[in-house]
C-alpha cells in the first residue's frame, strides 16, 4: 500500500507508513544540535542529540512542517517506497489585482525566477527559497511573484531600515499603498511590510523565570492570531535568520498557502549550518527553487566584480595562545589600536582616491574608537546606529550621497541596505559567519561614475581563533568566481 501524504497550509501528514520507513524519514527531518555531545542528557543516553521536526498526531499520522514535503518525497523515492500526495490547501482572502509600473522591466534572470517560483508541483507553487546574490534585485523580483500570485501579502524584513526601503520599492513597483507593521505602527493592508521584531512581540514565546528551570509559554495575542489568518503569501527577507527559534516560530505561526524565503547566503550543504538549525529554512519555506550565481550577473553587467584586499594583521603580540573570551575580542579586534589605525589609514587612502567608503561593525566600542581616529584625520563621516531615528538615518545617508561626507560607518549596514554609490566596504569586525561575511558586500551594484567595487578585510594572525576565522572568510571569498583576491602586508 502506498504511503499517503496530505499537505495543508502549515503541516503535512504522513499515513500508511512502516516503522522502518519512519526511521529513514526521521533522519531527513531532524538534525544534530550544536554542542549536543556536551549535554548531560546525551551522555546519559536520554537524548539522541537531535532536534526532531517530525511528531505523531493521533488520528492524522506523522506530522511535519509542510516545507519539508520535498525532502520526504525525495527520501521515499530513494528507498523505493510508493506514495501519493494530496494537497488540501485553503485560501484566506480574495484574488488581488496588483498594478505594475511600466517603467520597471524585470531582467531575464528575474523573470526566470518568477516563473520558477510560480510553477512546479502543486505543493511547490508560490513557495520555496530564492537564492540571489547581493544587489541582484530580490525585492523587484519578489514584486513580480506577488503580482503573478495575486494574493494578500505580508513581506517581513529583519530591520527598521529595510522596512522603509522595502515599502518604497514595493509601492513604486506594484502601484499600491502598503501597510506597515513596525516602528510603532500596526497598519494592516492587503500588501503589508513588517519587521520581524514587532510581529515576534505578539506571536507568543517561551520564557524562563529567574531561578526556575521550567519555561512558561506565553500564547499569541489577538493581534497576531488575526494577522496569521489574513494573508495567503508570507515573504521573509534575509531568510537565513529562520534557523533561529524566535523567527522560525513566527513564520510557522502563519496559516498561509504560500511561504517564500529570500537570501543571498543560504548554505544548506554546510554541515556547520545544519547544526545551527538551517533545516528550519526548508521547514518554513521549502527547497531552493531558484538560484543564480554572482559571476553570471557580473558577466552580464548587472554587478561589479568584487576586488578583495586582505591585510595581514600581526599586532599586538603575546596573545597567540589566549583562550576565547570577550577580553580577547576587545584586545585583538574591537579595541586593537594597530588594527583600528590600519582601518582608518585604508579609509583615508580610498577617500583620497575619490571612493565612497562604508565601514561595517556591530560593536559600539569599536565604532567609538574609529570615530575618534577619523576625526583626528579630519575625514568627513557619519555614524549610523540601530537606535537612530528614521529621520536621522535618512539625513546621514543623504549627506553621504550628496558628497558632504565621504564615509558612512555603523551597525545597520550588514543586510539588505541599498546604497549603490558605495565603492569600498571595510569589514572592521572580522568573524567567521558565512552569512554575515556575504551580507557585508553592499558595493557590487553599478552606479553612475562608479568604476569598481573594493572590499577590505583582515587576515588576523594575532591569535589562533582569529586566524581560524580569517581562513573561514578567505575560503568563502575563494569559492566565489566573481571575486579577485589580493593579500597585502
Amino acid at each position: 500500500m502506498a504511503v499517503k501524504i496530505t499537505v495543508e497550509n502549515k503541516y503535512a501528514f504522513i499515513r500508511n507508513v512502516s516503522q522502518s520507513t519512519i526511521k529513514e524519514l526521521e533522519k531527513t527531518t531532524s538534525y544534530y544540535v550544536s554542542g549536543f555531545m556536551f549535554s548531560p542528557s546525551f551522555k546519559e543516553k536520554r537524548w539522541d542529540g537531535r532536534e526532531h521536526l517530525m511528531s505523531f498526531s493521533p488520528g492524522r499520522g506523522y506530522k511535519i512542517p509542510s516545507g519539508l514535503i520535498g525532502d520526504i518525497v525525495n527520501k521515499l523515492k530513494q528507498i523505493g517506497i510508493k506514495y501519493k500526495v494530496k494537497c488540501e490547501f485553503h485560501s484566506n482572502g480574495p484574488i488581488i489585482k496588483y498594478g505594475w509600473n511600466e517603467n520597471i522591466v524585470l531582467r531575464p534572470y528575474q523573470l526566470e525566477a518568477v516563473e520558477k517560483i510560480c510553477g512546479g508541483k502543486r505543493w511547490e507553487i508560490g513557495s520555496g527559497l530564492l537564492k540571489m546574490p547581493i544587489r541582484s534585485g530580490k525585492t523587484k523580483t519578489t514584486a513580480g511573484i506577488i503580482k503573478k500570485l495575486g494574493r494578500r501579502t505580508l513581506f517581513i524584513v529583519p530591520s527598521q531600515m529595510l522596512l522603509y526601503q522595502t515599502k518604497t520599492s514595493l509601492e513604486e513597483t506594484l502601484l499600491m499603498k502598503t501597510g506597515t507593521i513596525g516602528d510603532g505602527c500596526w497598519d494592516v493592508k492587503e500588501l503589508t511590510v513588517a519587521t520581524i521584531q514587532t510581529i515576534a512581540k505578539h506571536s507568543g514565546r517561551h520564557i524562563k523565570e529567574k531561578g526556575s528551570k521550567r519555561k512558561t509559554h506565553i500564547h499569541p495575542d489577538e493581534k497576531f492570531l488575526k494577522l496569521s489568518k489574513y494573508f495567503d503569501l508570507v515573504i521573509f527577507d534575509e531568510s537565513h535568520h529562520l534557523s533561529g527559534d524566535v523567527w522560525h516560530n513566527v513564520v510557522m505561526g502563519f496559516d498561509c498557502r504560500y511561504k517564500l524565503g529570500l537570501s543571498a547566503s543560504i548554505h544548506l550543504e554546510n554541515e556547520r549550518e545544519w547544526e545551527r538549525g538551517v533545516i528550519w529554512l526548508k521547514a518554513c519555506c521549502g527547497d531552493i527553487r531558484y538560484e543564480v550565481e554572482a559571476i553570471k550577473l557580473v558577466k552580464q553587467g548587472y554587478l561589479l566584480r568584487q576586488n578583495i584586499e586582505l591585510i595581514k594583521q600581526k599586532e599586538p603580540k603575546g596573545y597567540e595562545e589566549w583562550g576565547w573570551g570577550q577580553e580577547l575580542l576587545n584586545k585583538l579586534i574591537y579595541e586593537n589600536e594597530y588594527r583600528n589605525k590600519k582601518i582608518v589609514e585604508k579609509t583615508k587612502e580610498k577617500v583620497d582616491t575619490g571612493y565612497k567608503v562604508l565601514i561595517v561593525s556591530n560593536r559600539h566600542n569599536q565604532l567609538y574608537e574609529l570615530n575618534r581616529l577619523l576625526i583626528e584625520k579630519d575625514i568627513g563621516h557619519a555614524v549610523v546606529l540601530g537606535s537612530d531615528r528614521k529621520a536621522s538615518r535618512k539625513e546621514k545617508v543623504q549627506a553621504f550621497l550628496d558628497g558632504e561626507i565621504d564615509v558612512l560607518m555603523g551597525t545597520v549596514f550588514g543586510e539588505g541596505v541599498d546604497i549603490p554609490e558605495v565603492e569600498c566596504v571595510i569589514n572592521a569586525e572580522g568573524g567567521q559567519d558565512i552569512k554575515a561575511t556575504i551580507q557585508r558586500m553592499r558595493n557590487m551594484t553599478p552606479a553612475e561614475g562608479k568604476m569598481e567595487a573594493v572590499f577590505i578585510d583582515f587576515i588576523d594572525l594575532t591569535n589562533k581563533y582569529f586566524a581560524r576565522h580569517s581562513k573561514a572568510r578567505l575560503d568563502i571569498y575563494r569559492e566565489e568566481k566573481a571575486f579577485k583576491i589580493r593579500v597585502v602586508e
